[in-house]
């Protein structure tokens, strides 16, 4: 069996190559390893692998070339790694493996891939959350799989997906189901639906998206519906790409929806349990980011304290009483981070236990456990940046590169102040927020 603990390494200095330096003590931070089956073990072991050659051995080249790093290092974990016809029906070309016991593998690969890039692990999200949503065991909806499988299960190029999620005021927290806060309107249509949106933010990959999964306030209802928009649908425009500080894999930009019109079947559900249970799963890889990105952190941080010698003392920089105590703070937030990932990866892999990934309590769980690895992984790479001084935003370090993905990720996932109108709604079954 592989050793899923025998990780890979990160960038650091170049000598940090040219030492072969490679950690295997990831396993000092726990998790439920016996929770997973030897496949996920094989699976993460492949994509340390992977990730390792295609990635991190060309990122002192490279940097965060998006053509001749990013793009080709996704083709390989999506198409020939398989990850995007994972859950799909081996009937329509997929994997099946859709049982609910699946969340363990979804958060061990994107650990993996996050430690690497969090931007490919950010997309490779996206894919995660819409399969479980369409493909899992004991919700499948066949006639979407049917219509949308072929896309993800055909050898050639990865399906990038991407979210058109709500966005609120203050003022509108918590009434997404009653259409306030979603970006895109859809009516009845003699086809099917028309879809309108004006400069609509995507969660990722505006730019390039093959896919958009659009929550719509359904007019004259007062009602949503979460369709599925193609890439090329005549009437949708994007806008040009914008910059921003992370995420150097998702290339996104506003787009516009005038008037595209879908098939009926491109309506995938219209409850809000099945919205729920999307962002469930959806949380569970952004949480899986975070954990990447703090591993990823570690071993940085775990070789410059093993190497540096302070001035004047002749101290090893890891034995000095003040470094070393917050070098041990930011291990606790790692290791407990990892911990309530892998605590949501079980809630998501036993529904007859916790319940379903839609129910309320999940989902209030899951955004609970997302808000805390990305808040906690952005104190612990931001504490770590103080202890290596100038050479933490050194882009040769790789690390600041790390605390840039997760603000990004932060920024998408939205402001922690309203979902803790959520919080509020489940614990003291507050109503009127």
């Amino acid at each position: 069996m592989p050793d899923f603990q025998a990780c890979h390494p990160i960038a650091g200095s170049e000598g940090f190559y040219e030492k072969g330096y490679r950690m295997n003590d990831l396993g000092l931070f726990p998790y439920p390893r016996g929770r997973l089956q030897k496949a996920d073990l094989d699976l993460a072991a492949e994509l340390q692998s992977l990730v390792d050659k295609e990635i991190v051995e060309k990122r002192l080249e490279l940097k965060e070339d998006y053509e001749r790093l990013l793009k080709p290092a996704f083709v390989r974990l999506m198409v020939e790694m398989g990850l995007q016809k994972m859950f799909w029906p081996e009937d329509l070309g997929g994997e099946g493996h859709n049982e609910p016991g699946v969340a363990f593998t979804v958060m061990a690969a994107l650990e993996q891939i996050a430690c690497a890039d969090v931007g490919l692990a950010f997309l490779a999200a996206h894919s995660f959350a819409l399969q479980a949503a369409l493909a899992g065991n004991g919700n499948l909806k066949r006639e979407a799989c049917e219509r949308f499988a072929p896309l993800f299960c055909a050898d050639g190029a990865p399906v990038i997906v991407s979210f058109l999620l709500p966005v609120f005021t203050e003022e509108e927290s918590g009434a997404t189901w009653r259409g306030k806060g979603l970006q895109v309107t859809a009516r009845a249509a003699p086809a099917g639906w028309k879809l309108h949106g004006k400069c609509v933010r995507p969660t990722c990959s505006g730019a390039d998206a093959d896919l958009f999964g659009a929550w719509c306030a359904v007019e004259g209802e007062g009602q949503q519906a979460f369709i599925l928009v193609p890439g090329d649908a005549r009437g949708l425009a994007r806008g040009p790409e914008f910059r921003k500080t992370g995420l150097a894999a998702s290339r996104n930009a506003d787009i516009d929806l005038a008037g595209v019109e879908l098939a009926a079947a491109h309506c995938v559900f219209r409850e809000e349990q099945e919205y729920r249970r999307l962002l469930s799963w959806y949380y569970l890889g952004l949480a899986a980011c975070g954990v990447g990105a703090l591993l990823a952190s570690y071993r940085i941080l775990k070789e410059w304290g093993d190497n540096r010698v302070i001035k004047a003392t002749g101290n090893i920089f890891k034995e000095n009483p003040l470094t070393g105590a917050l070098m041990g703070e930011i291990a606790k937030e790692i290791a407990v981070d990892r911990l309530l990932a892998y605590d949501l990866a079980e809630m998501l892999a036993e529904p007859d236990t916790y319940g379903d990934a839609g129910c309320e309590g999940v989902f209030t769980a899951a955004l609970i456990v997302v808000h805390h690895v990305l808040s906690s992984a952005d104190y612990a790479i931001h504490r770590i940046m103080e202890l290596m001084a100038s050479a933490g935003y050194a882009k040769e370090w790789q690390l600041e590169r790390y605390w840039r993905d997760v603000k990004t990720v932060q920024c998408y996932l939205g402001a922690y102040e309203l979902a803790k109108h959520d919080f509020a709604r489940w614990f003291y079954g507050a109503r009127t927020l």
